[in-house]
């Protein structure tokens, strides 16, 4: 990990750090997810998890209705 450090942060960004921080999540963490999200980092990430995703995906072969049906009350159809 690298360590950054910021000048001139606007007065109106660091209350919003600070309120979030009030509300658990560090001002470090915010900032960090800010900057992912304004490059566009966390859409990257996203679509690399859904790749992930659906490669591992493994066939199901059930009949949903069926399913639906086995779990009704008796005497409902």
């Amino acid at each position: 990990m690298v360590t950054l450090h910021l000048r001139n942060v606007p007065a109106d960004l660091d209350a919003t750090l600070a309120a979030d921080a009030k509300a658990g999540v560090s001002k470090n963490r915010r900032a960090i997810e800010g900057l992912r999200r304004g490059l566009g980092l966390d859409q990257l990430e996203r679509s690399q998890l859904i790749d992930q995703i659906r490669h591992g995906r493994r066939p199901v072969d059930l009949d949903i209705a069926e399913l639906i049906r086995e779990d009704r009350p008796a005497g409902r159809s």
